[in-house]
């Protein structure tokens, strides 16, 4: 269990006449983390063109009785905000290291759905408060930041914890840093009080490189799609991933032959990998934007891109489950998260163990694709078609189940309710075509027609996947909300006897419209669920009047 408050590397950050400007974090004996603002903030109305010359005051809430230090900016760790949000942060030299640690265990991180601790120092508190928060998902310019909800009691994130470390609760690793809240408000209030950004470590190390040797693990993208790549990018394959990942095209599995290192798809599979990384994205410049040219996917729209090439299968495993948190050294226990929403997956058919990386890591993931709308790039530097006929096989026979439950799905429901979608029935054509790609290459019938025969059965597979799933979902929602009205009237008719009023006239013709719109055959939920609403009005009243009868 993480004993949240202990830590001593929090500080606070003061301008003149000991002003609390904002939060920081040690990060070394020298060293502190926060914000720009925060430090520009010190200089009063001096113009911010260029690297700060005034010094702040470095207050080291996290040790009591410790003295405060002067500090000073880093002049190559000083990224002032942009006028569009992006930015805002700056690194710190004290005059005077520090006696002792730990520091802010910065950890890079998927940056959403993680309940989070945040400790800032609002005005009015002079010994801070603490807030607890759950990160909502990347937004802002150019997807930098991540949104954070306060949880809707207790304190809210204010003016005053711009520079604050983002703690994870569970681990208690840091995992971005307070940036701003909404409108930088004194007080947050109305429906966006508890609204915040932090900026996330992958970013902070984009701005400030030299970090990342104090910061253990992998980043999100393995190293070898950073590889120096002069080979020219297929524009069209850059194209197609984009809107892959960025969910303009309907599919959940994208299966690519590369063919070879130096081949257009290649560089497109690794430019599209580099772009979507919050660490590594490349920038046109100190005053631009993340390069969101031809093939530039939006930032973050990949979680993880591994290169199987050379590499086990237990490799692979722990790399998909360290970045999902599963396993987490400082716990003693699982801290499950679940799988990345978006994967490359690459060089499957170069790994050590091709057929057991399939079947132990790949099909597993393949699987959830539809049900969870996850994005999944799969390549291939050959055409490695036993291995794909092996995924496709799978894929067909998870169609084969999808529409069966489909199929109960909607014989539970047609009865019931009007208007449901049917049930699409493409497994049987596409086991023919499965048949037929696995006959043509045991009787040795290849021919320069089997790849494209092949990769067109993966493609019909993922789209009947995905349209089989959505409409057994649509009919599991129909269901429940037909079971739910039923369960409401019955719910109302209960209230009513208890009180006596079942057989009035004004109720009684009530309610049989409402039994009958949703027992007497397929009925338009629409309009039951008014019957319904009316039925449960007209008892909520009836009781509300013998009520104010009794008082009187």
């Amino acid at each position: 269990m993480v004993d949240h408050g202990s830590e001593p590397w929090p500080v606070r950050i003061l301008g003149p006449h000991r002003a609390v400007l904002g939060t920081g974090m040690a990060i070394d004996e020298r060293h502190v983390l926060t914000c720009a603002h925060v430090v520009g903030a010190a200089g009063g109305t001096e113009p911010l063109d260029g690297v700060p010359t005034w010094p702040v005051g470095v207050d080291l809430v996290g040790q009591p009785g410790a003295p405060t230090v002067s500090a000073r900016v880093v002049p190559d760790c000083w990224v002032p905000p942009t006028e569009d949000g992006r930015g805002d942060v700056a690194l710190l030299e004290l005059a005077v290291p520090l006696a002792h640690g730990p520091f802010a265990p910065l950890r890079r991180v998927r940056p959403w759905g993680r309940r989070v601790l945040v400790q800032g120092f609002p005005e009015t508190l002079e010994h801070g408060a603490y807030v607890r928060a759950r990160l909502a998902g990347p937004s802002g310019a150019g997807r930098e930041r991540v949104q954070m909800d306060s949880l809707a009691t207790g304190p809210q994130i204010i003016q005053g914890f711009s520079g604050a470390a983002v703690v994870d609760e569970l681990t208690g690793h840091v995992v971005g840093m307070v940036v701003s809240t909404y409108g930088d408000e004194a007080v947050a209030v109305g429906p966006a009080g508890g609204l915040s950004w932090m900026i996330p470590v992958e970013a902070i190390l984009n701005h400030l490189p030299s970090l990342r040797d104090r910061v253990p693990g992998e980043p999100s993208i393995d190293l070898d799609f950073l590889v120096p790549d002069h080979s020219p990018v297929d524009l069209s394959v850059a194209r197609r991933l984009v809107a892959f990942f960025d969910r303009q095209l309907p599919a959940n599995v994208l299966v690519m032959v590369t063919v070879h290192p130096g081949s257009g798809t290649a560089a497109a599979v690794r430019r599209v990998a580099v772009h979507s990384s919050r660490e590594f994205r490349p920038s046109t410049g100190p005053d631009d934007g993340p390069d969101d040219g031809p093939g530039a996917p939006p930032v973050g729209s990949i979680d993880l891109a591994v290169d199987a090439a050379g590499r086990s299968t237990g490799d692979i495993t722990q790399r998909i489950a360290d970045w999902a948190g599963v396993f987490d050294g400082t716990t003693t226990g699982p801290a499950a998260g679940p799988p990345p929403r978006a994967l490359i997956i690459n060089n499957i058919d170069e790994a050590d163990e091709p057929e057991k990386l399939l079947s132990e890591v790949v099909l597993p993931l393949v699987d959830q694709a539809p049900a969870r709308d996850l994005r999944m790039l799969l390549t291939f530097r050959g055409e490695s078609v036993m291995l794909r006929l092996a995924l496709l096989a799978s894929r067909v026979a998870s169609l084969q189940g999808t529409e069966a439950a489909a199929r109960l799905a909607y014989q539970a429901v047609a009865p019931r309710v009007a208007g449901v979608p049917p049930v699409p029935d493409r497994a049987t054509r596409l086991r023919v075509r499965l048949t037929a790609l696995r006959a043509a290459i045991a009787g040795d019938a290849v021919d320069d027609t089997l790849a494209d025969r092949l990769a067109s059965t993966e493609r019909a597979t993922d789209r009947a996947l995905r349209e089989a799933e959505s409409v057994r979902q649509r009919l599991v929602a129909l269901h429940r909300s037909w079971s739910d009205l039923r369960g409401r009237l019955a719910g109302y008719l209960a209230m009513a006897v208890h009180h006596g009023f079942s057989e009035e006239p004004a109720l009684s013709p009530i309610h049989r419209k409402a039994h009958k719109l949703l027992l007497d055959g397929p009925c338009d939920l629409v309009m039951a669920e008014a019957a319904v609403r009316r039925y449960s009005e007209a008892v909520v009243d009836r009781i509300e009047a013998e009520r104010r009868g009794g008082d009187r």
